[in-house]
């Protein structure tokens, strides 16, 4: 008889709300193996969050989200801000609109993201710090800034579009670019220029499944980013179009870097996507952390 117990955090409002259906078909399938099961709703932004990291988990062997990439980014955050780090796994059951991390963690349905919780296989997965001023986050996809950033404020105010809202969002950057000025620091290498984007990333999948960063991997310590400077509307309409098969990274006004920390230096306040949801601002730095936290899957 299973001696295990899971604490699920649902987000209701994920994917168009159906959180809440996919968070009883998980329960029904976890009870079914004998694994007991505690289902909290959150209630708005921030919910989650505060509950990975002030709540008694003791009685717990695992903690689930239900929901999508944002919902996870709350509990990432809470579990490291914890006052004694918690070793509890996450599970993640992809409800979201976006779902990047359950594309790379292979979640290619409820079905098999409850099955891996199940079967109780976990990850080290590295995340990234980020510091913008005094402030402290983390980021378990991406961080964005410039036209990356740029996109996703579009993508918000367009959030009744569904997943399309990002690919609507990208050809309007083709048409009105906003290169801007920054001082980029990867590893011990400096590049001062106008950037058209800068994305760093964890994950190969950003925005709904376009393959942003090809070779990255959640366990591997290092942050790959995605440097765009100088390039014509028609190069940046080839970068967008070849983004989802992820083929973008092999134009030649594409750079690409794989490091264990980078940094941002502008001379004004400039917005940050931060996996996926506008907060911060840069200058920002940003530092791989290794295995910072365990999740319920398969490599990553």
């Amino acid at each position: 008889m299973s001696n295990r117990s899971l604490l699920l955090i649902v987000n209701p409002s994920s994917g168009r709300r159906r959180a809440q259906s996919v968070a009883s078909r998980a329960s029904e399938a976890f009870e079914a193996e004998q694994i007991s099961v505690d289902v909290v709703q959150t209630t708005g932004v921030g919910h989650a969050r505060q509950m990975a990291r002030d709540a008694d988990l003791s009685q717990y062997t695992g903690v689930v989200v239900v929901g999508g990439d944002g919902t996870l980014h709350e509990i990432i955050n809470g579990t490291l801000e914890r006052t004694s780090a918690a070793s509890l796994p996450i599970g993640l059951i992809p409800a979201g609109s976006g779902n990047d991390v359950a594309q790379q963690l292979k979640l290619s349905s409820v079905d098999e993201a409850v099955r891996r919780i199940i079967d109780g296989t976990t990850i080290d997965v590295d995340v990234g710090r980020v510091s913008s001023g005094d402030v402290v986050d983390y980021s378990i996809t991406l961080v964005g800034w410039a036209g990356v950033a740029d996109i996703n404020c579009r993508a918000e105010r367009w959030r009744w579009m569904g997943p399309a809202r990002y690919s609507i969002a990208a050809a309007w950057q083709v048409v009105f670019p906003r290169p801007a000025s920054a001082e980029l620091t990867l590893g011990l290498k400096t590049l001062k220029s106008k950037f058209q984007l800068v994305v760093i990333c964890n994950t190969v999948f950003t925005g709904a499944g376009m393959q942003m960063a090809s070779c990255a991997s959640m366990s591997d310590g290092l942050l790959d980013v995605v440097v765009v400077r100088d390039a014509s509307r028609w190069q940046l309409l080839k970068l967008f179009t070849q983004i989802d098969k992820g083929t973008h990274v092999d134009l030649p006004c594409v750079e690409y870097f794989q490091v264990e920390s980078v940094s941002i230096s502008t001379e004004q306040a400039e917005p940050l996507d931060i996996d996926g949801e506008i907060r911060g601002t840069a200058p920002v730095s940003v530092v791989a952390l290794p295995g910072a936290v365990r999740m319920f899957g398969a490599a990553a």
